[in-house]
């Protein structure tokens, strides 16, 4: 954010406010913010986030690209005294995740200093609806594009968050929220970015906003979910390396070196674990062996860009890899 300005409403005849907290998670732009037509935030940047701002009960609210025109007006009714927070998301000109001004309640403080109060909220437009888990347990179950989940009451420590599809047990991403210091307080994590980002894109990541104007990308990290699925229930009786290259277009080598002879099957599963293809089914002998896959489904079909994972089984032992395709 390059620049906050006091908000003066100086021609109000009856002073009745609500606070609001603006986050701006729509990709590209820097932004003006404009309240009741008139200019209220200047150079609000990608991930910028306000403190909590005094705006009147029934206020518009106008977004313009930084120095443009205005392009889009939402009209709020808020309550007197209310405490809110506003997210800009969806993309400009995106007909199937159009811009937008999300609104949800805001907590300023948490349940007791031994909690943290969290709000999550999923503000990409290319990812399906997540469950979300805290060190390895489930915090967020089925939130979907657009939604917020409601406060949590959370013990003050440092957590590791995973990010899987709904229903799915595989970690998506990883990412470290160092939560132990904020006993008392309250806080929104929205997802941001994109899934499966283009070169110009900006990746999937967590931030975290407070209601003071704090903001943090939180860091990405090792997956703290079982690792039963993932990696070899026999361990030595082969070894997976990571496809190359990754990410991918428009195919991609998965290596893999067999101690013995062995029946084997190689799939492709979606992040959500639906099965998109099978690349081998029957038995190999023991050594270097390497299979190509060309981004097709079981019929053919171009898939599209997105997170994949590959598992190979060999006898009764299987691992899974993520592998990323990018048109």
């Amino acid at each position: 954010m390059k620049k906050i300005m006091l908000l003066v409403f100086s021609t109000l005849l009856v002073a009745q406010t609500a606070q609001v907290q603006i986050i701006h998670n729509s990709p590209y732009p820097t932004v003006d913010v404009y309240v009741d037509g008139s200019v209220a935030l200047e150079g609000v940047e990608y991930r910028a986030s306000t403190g909590l701002l005094d705006l009147p009960v029934t206020t518009e609210v106008g977004i313009a690209p930084a120095g443009g025109d205005v392009i889009a007006t939402f009209p709020f009714e808020l309550e007197e005294n209310g405490s809110y927070v506003v997210v800009a998301s969806g993309i400009v000109g995106d007909e199937g995740h159009p811009f937008d001004l999300l609104a949800s309640g805001l907590e300023s403080e948490a349940a007791d200093d031994n909690s943290f109060a969290l709000k999550v909220m999923h503000g990409v437009t290319d990812a399906p609806a997540v469950d979300i888990y805290a060190d390895g347990n489930l915090l967020v179950e089925n939130l979907a594009y657009g939604e917020f989940q409601g406060y949590l009451q959370v013990p003050v420590g440092d957590y590791t968050l995973d990010i899987t599809g709904h229903g799915s047990s595989q970690s998506v991403a990883s990412f470290s929220a160092p939560l132990a210091t904020f006993g008392g307080l309250s806080g929104v994590v929205y997802a941001s970015g994109f899934l499966s980002p283009t070169e110009t894109d900006s990746a999937f990541t967590l931030v975290l906003a407070t209601p003071s104007g704090y903001v943090v990308e939180l860091p990405a990290s090792a997956s703290a979910l079982s690792l039963d699925g993932i990696t070899s229930s026999v361990p030595g009786e082969f070894y997976v390396q990571q496809n190359y290259p990754n990410p991918f277009n428009p195919t991609t080598t998965i290596r893999y070196d067999l101690v013995s002879d062995s029946a084997l099957r190689i799939t492709v599963y979606d992040v959500q674990g639906k099965l998109i293809n099978e690349l081998y089914d029957g038995f190999q002998s023991a050594g270097r062996n390497s299979i190509i896959w060309d981004a097709t489904n079981g019929i053919g079909e171009t898939v599209s860009s997105g997170v994949y994972l590959y598992k190979i089984q060999a006898g009764d032992s299987y691992q899974v890899k993520r592998m990323m395709f990018l048109k």
